[in-house]
């Protein structure tokens, strides 16, 4: 496995030069499907209009290239509750803790803003089973799974963490 030197990545904001890396990355994991990736496109087009609602950070290399996305915002109708709806990391940058410091930057975000829980919604084959592995050890947990909802026999699976208690 190839040693990185983590101190030289950073996250930030997204921005347009991004786009392009990020969907690679996304195609890059194997898991999403080709409807998928157009969805994240179309949401990365969004996040980057502040007003759309939409909060997207990558984290990017000593070249500046994306290496991990996330993007969450608050889900409509609601006081305090927000939506994970995509975390990412390129394949050559896995295994390295970069999918738990874009997790924990995007809960101390809403922390901070007052938010009081946040919900991932997720597949459950077993290509994801990695990602729901992920969503346990990092404190959530299952509240929810619709039977045959993505298409029969994949199963929407909604995870939660509160963070008042």
């Amino acid at each position: 496995m190839k040693e990185l030197t983590l101190n030289v990545m950073q996250i930030r904001e997204i921005v347009s030069e991004d786009k392009a890396d990020v969907l690679r990355l996304l195609e890059s994991t194997g898991v999403f499907q080709n409807h998928e990736i157009k969805v994240a496109e179309e949401v990365i087009e969004e996040s980057l209009d502040p007003a759309a609602g939409y909060h997207s950070i990558c984290m990017v290399n000593e070249e500046n290239r994306a290496v991990a996305y996330a993007c969450w915002g608050p889900t409509p109708c609601t006081e305090g509750t927000f939506d994970l709806y995509w975390i990412a990391v390129h394949p050559d940058f896995q295994k390295h803790g970069i999918g738990k410091q874009l997790l924990e930057h995007i809960e101390l975000q809403i922390s901070c803003s007052g938010g009081r829980l946040m919900l991932i919604e997720t597949s459950s084959f077993s290509d994801y089973e990695d990602a729901r592995r992920f969503y346990a050890r990092s404190g959530y947990r299952q509240i929810a799974m619709i039977q045959d909802y993505y298409r029969p026999g994949d199963h929407k699976i909604i995870y939660a963490k509160n963070f008042v208690s």
